[in-house]
């Protein structure tokens, strides 16, 4: 399964800006904790470090610019999917970087399996309306029987 377009999908449907420098990170972030979960442990230690690497930049950098990123969806109007992925209504604050990953990597674990296990559609959100979108929902359905 390509993880990296339901992570895309998600930011996008936050309506992240794919124009902040974090919005790479998180990507590579997401994809990194997918590979070996253990690195959610150590994110100041190992996960800032190998993002920094891959980008030709410092660990401080990655940090501040996933935060730029995490402050973008906390803030967005898509109550919906902050209540699906964040469990938003019993929260007070925004999640810190190692929450948001979590909960980030819980979300597309589970969206890729349901994906490709079930064959079923999957509620996606549509960045624009902000509201259910079954040609979203049939467009991964059919990608990931392409992938296959």
């Amino acid at each position: 399964m390509n993880y990296e377009k339901v992570i895309i999908s998600t930011l996008d449907s936050f309506g992240v800006s794919r124009s902040y420098t974090g919005y790479g990170y998180v990507v590579y972030g997401i994809q990194l904790i997918i590979e070996d979960k253990e690195r959610i442990e150590c994110i100041t230690k190992s996960l800032y470090h190998d993002i920094a690497e891959h980008y030709h930049t410092t660990w401080n950098c990655v940090e501040k610019n996933m935060r730029t990123v995490i402050n973008s969806v906390w803030k967005s109007h898509n109550d919906r999917l902050l209540e699906i992925i964040f469990n938003k209504s019993n929260r007070n604050k925004k999640p810190t970087n190692k929450e948001f990953l979590k909960y980030m990597y819980d979300y597309v674990i589970q969206t890729g399996n349901e994906i490709r296990i079930a064959d079923r559609l999957v509620p996606i959100i549509c960045p624009i309306s902000n509201s259910y979108c079954e040609a979203l929902s049939v467009f991964y359905v059919n990608l990931s029987r392409m992938m296959k």
